[in-house]
């Protein structure tokens, strides 16, 4: 990604944008690669700046802080507690800070009362002081009400007034302004925003200056092979398989059988264009999310559902019927006599607007009941941007999700349903057996964070709620875990304090890879919750019979809690380790630290 961008003249990526989900139908979660959870997001977060500022190109970790809805963002207040805060919402943006991250935008929201680009101890106490950052903050677009470059803001995006008569950072505003004089307010954003070019060396080989060029290198295609065939692989890599009854993979044909391939996401087309409200519409486009970050992907290049499927089938012997919408009629037809059908489904949101509800676009569930209720193996696909519904889930043969995989989509599926490749994505968020088990956007002014740091696998409740639980994702192997040991923590990276091994095998009869999740229970403090992922780790692929020795190192603020203004060190922990958040296959009870 980095690499593209510096090649089209970028100097600045406007991402990773890192919040923690908490409002399920957030227009703009499929943004936010935290997921539900900050470990994850933390992990994910760091390793994106990495790899882009490892091009030459500036990150901006966003939105600082809690812009957990869509719904009146300009001027709600997200109102939260500081261990709410620390535990639960910060701990991605101090891993983006902790990778060098060059910039950081502060929200549209309010947080506890004050606009979040004008909030001074949001910025300056917490980011710039006890996160340490070092970099620039960026205003969202027109996210700044007052000259408050004193408060911790040192850019104003876009930098041009919308329906102010000049800039909020203006020389002049701040003239009219009380406090210290222009070039003194000036003195800090400009040394901070200096200091990230120059640590990046974008003044000794910018990417182009604009103005002087960059019509260029902006038109220029920056497509290759090689990132094709990692589009094609990061898609694929994502597919978490949520349930197969033995469905899948599709096996060899030989020009006897028949598969169905239902629903109209199977020929969807992705939006393009240039203008402002073609990318913004909230039209269905499947394969990834509306808004300011959506470019759409052009016809040639985007592999359908119903291209790489049908390709595929016929390849391994199967006949294929067809019906590329979610018309009832139209689809019991194409399954008629059908041995298998797919049923491809979605949902679709956008920057702006939440979600108006958590289940599938043009009637899916009454698309897959019926079709099920026909009989026949059903096999069902969801390309969603969070969290939906699947009522029909324990009556369909099978159910494999994908979040939004971009223009690879049809390829990925394609590569998973034929057992081209075992799957091995996990969720990253749990998903509900009902909508009444989630956070609704507020219409309130202020959105009060009242259930703390319960939020999905940590809710009190989690257990009985979900459908598939955090962190679920099946293969089309079996892994078996063997004992949980403590090691010496001297044998582990520092700054480990508890050490722990396990060893995982292969014991199906493919290849495959897990993803081993530890987590971490305080049994001395009662408000906190049942777990709290603490570590994971992808196996490389196994053939069967083999293993991995897994290895979780654990650093003190790994098993601290915030309590008071400050991290405290459990001396007693537990350590759970296994294949999802409900899936725990070993542990070790009441460690001594």
């Amino acid at each position: 990604i980095g690499r593209e961008f510096r090649g089209k003249g970028a100097n600045v990526l406007l991402g990773p944008a890192v919040q923690v989900h908490r409002v399920a139908r957030n227009g703009r979660n499929f943004e936010y690669m935290s997921g539900e959870d900050p470990l994850l997001g933390a992990r994910l977060g760091a390793a994106y700046v990495h790899g882009v500022q490892g091009e030459g190109v500036m990150a901006v970790a966003k939105h600082f802080a809690y812009n957990e809805q869509e719904t009146d963002r300009f001027n709600q207040s997200s109102d939260v507690d500081d261990r709410t805060a620390w535990e639960l919402y910060y701990p991605p943006f101090e891993a983006t800070v902790e990778a060098g991250v060059a910039s950081v935008m502060c929200s549209y929201n309010r947080v506890n009362g004050t606009h979040a680009c004008e909030n001074e101890s949001l910025l300056r106490r917490d980011l710039k002081g006890r996160l340490g950052f070092r970099g620039f903050v960026m205003s969202d677009w027109w996210a700044l009400h007052a000259p408050a470059s004193d408060r911790g803001v040192d850019q104003e995006m876009p930098g041009i007034p919308q329906d102010d008569p000049e800039p909020w950072l203006s020389h002049n505003r701040l003239e009219a302004s009380e406090g210290t004089s222009p070039s003194e307010r000036h003195l800090e954003p400009a040394l901070r925003i200096l200091a990230a070019m120059h640590r990046l060396r974008l003044t000794e080989r910018p990417s182009c200056t604009p103005g002087r060029g960059c019509s260029e290198a902006l038109r220029s295609n920056q497509r290759s092979p090689q990132h094709d065939a990692l589009a094609r692989e990061a898609a694929a890599s994502s597919v978490v398989l949520l349930k197969n009854s033995g469905v899948l993979p599709l096996p060899e044909a030989g020009g006897t059988s028949t598969l169905a391939l239902i629903g109209g996401a199977l020929s969807a087309e992705s939006l393009w264009g240039q203008d402002p409200v073609h990318r913004m519409m909230p039209a269905k486009d499947y394969y990834m999310g509306g808004g300011s970050g959506h470019c759409g992907v052009l016809p040639e290049q985007l592999v359908t559902p119903l291209t790489a499927l049908t390709q595929r089938a016929e390849r391994s012997g199967w006949k294929v019927s067809a019906s590329p919408s979610n018309n009832l009629t139209e689809a019991l037809a194409a399954a008629q006599g059908a041995d298998v059908a797919i049923v491809v489904v979605a949902a679709s949101s956008i920057e702006t607007l939440d979600r108006d509800t958590l289940t599938l676009d043009d009637g899916a569930d009454e698309l897959i009941n019926a079709l099920r209720k026909e009989g026949r193996r059903t096999i069902v696909l969801v390309q969603a941007p969070g969290t939906f519904l699947s009522p029909w889930r324990d009556t369909v043969d099978a159910v494999a999700a994908l979040f939004l995989g971009g223009e690879q989509t049809g390829s990925a599926w394609a590569d998973v349903v034929f057992g081209d490749r075992s799957p091995a994505g996990k969720l990253p968020i749990m998903l509900p057996k009902s909508a009444s088990s989630t956070i609704d956007p507020s219409d309130e002014p202020s959105a009060v964070y009242s259930e703390g740091v319960f939020t999905s696998y940590r809710a009190k409740d989690a257990p009985s709620q979900s459908a598939f639980p955090f962190g679920h994702g099946l293969s089309y192997t079996v892994f078996a875990y063997g004992t949980v040991t403590r090691t010496p923590s001297e044998a582990c990276p520092a700054p480990a304090v508890l050490c722990v091994r396990i060893d995982v095998r292969n014991a199906g009869s493919r290849s495959g890879s897990e993803v081993a999740q530890a987590y971490v229970a305080f049994p001395q403090q009662d408000d906190a919750p049942r777990l709290v992922l603490r570590g994971f780790h992808r196996t490389a692929e196994l053939r069967p019979g083999d293993s991995e020795v897994v290895v979780f190192s654990f650093s003190a603020r790994d098993l601290s809690v915030y309590r008071h203004g400050d991290w405290k060190l459990q001396h007693s922990v537990s350590v759970h380790i296994g294949s999802s958040s409900a899936d725990l296959r070993g542990a070790l009870e009441r460690l001594v630290v």
